[in-house]
């Protein structure tokens, strides 16, 4: 992956939030619904510092 900021090539890091690294997650109301879950990829550029998120696995979110 190629910065945006200064086109040098990005390095692919891990983000932790605490304990574990960071993830998205999104769950309707109801206790009865399942909640959908991606792994955060994370992109660091070492020549200006610019930082990128991505999701791993977006497509869980295509049905909310």
């Amino acid at each position: 992956m190629e910065c945006i900021k200064c086109n040098t090539n990005m390095k692919s890091v891990t983000m932790y939030g605490g304990v574990m690294p960071v993830y998205l997650e999104f769950k309707k109301k109801g206790i009865l619904e399942t909640e959908k879950r991606s792994m955060v990829e994370c992109y660091v550029c070492p020549q200006c510092g610019y930082i990128e998120l991505k999701a791993k696995n977006p497509e869980v979110f295509k049905e909310i």
